[in-house]
């Protein structure tokens, strides 16, 4: 039997033993340097293939890849897609790049090639990440954002960050950890670059589910 054989899901950038040793705290530092360069070299063709799958690939087959039937494959795919979305921007960080230019351009080409007429303005805010503290002082004045959830669990997976000022941001954001998960907290190692960030995957909005009083944005 081969190791293909042996997968659960033929490889994409990754095989599953290549996916198990990246998150793996033993693994030998020369292994990991020599997956790494591997995964660098895919990364580097993926992100050439996509210019050539954009203009080319079949409706029917987004369709099969974005909005498969299952519901729990559809949120899995949602998921990876956020992940995806946010690793390319990260990239664009890293990379100097133009951001909003690149996201506005991407919305507007992605809308024509839909059907729609989509006109984007994109700005964004950038600063440093407050420390723990001025985060808590923001979570008690503001309660709960859409950055709050992202920032929280990105402080849950610093090793150095104190328990009960993450208990006291928890309560401000209606949530509760538990005495069992503060003790993982306390002695996990983790082998993750960074902490998974917050997705929502499953939202719908029904017609005549909405308040008359209520506005959203298009």
């Amino acid at each position: 039997m081969t190791e293909r054989d042996t997968q659960t899901h033929p490889p994409g950038l990754l095989t599953d033993e290549e996916a198990e040793s990246l998150t793996d705290p033993d693994i030998d530092p020369e292994e990991l340097a020599e997956l790494r360069a591997r995964i660098r070299t895919r990364l580097s063709e993926t992100l050439l293939d996509l210019s050539v799958l954009y203009p080319t690939l079949p409706a029917e087959d987004i369709d099969t890849v974005f909005s498969p039937t299952d519901a729990r494959e559809q949120s899995a795919v949602r998921a990876a897609t956020q992940d995806g979305l946010a690793l390319l921007i990260l990239g664009m960080l890293h990379g100097d790049d133009m951001i909003e230019m690149r996201l506005r351009d991407a919305l507007v080409n992605a809308s024509v090639s839909y059907g729609e007429d989509i006109d984007a303005t994109v700005e964004l805010r950038r600063g440093p990440l407050p420390t723990l503290e001025q985060f808590a002082a923001r979570v008690d004045e503001e309660g709960l954002t859409e950055q709050a959830l992202s920032l929280f669990e990105y402080f849950l997976g610093k090793p150095d960050a104190d328990i009960d000022t993450l208990d006291a941001i928890a309560s401000d954001l209606q949530m509760e950890i538990t005495d069992e998960e503060k003790d993982e907290m306390r002695t996990a190692l983790t082998p993750f670059e960074r902490q998974p960030q917050t997705v929502i995957t499953g939202v719908s909005v029904t017609d005549g589910s909405i308040p008359d009083d209520v506005e959203l944005d298009p």
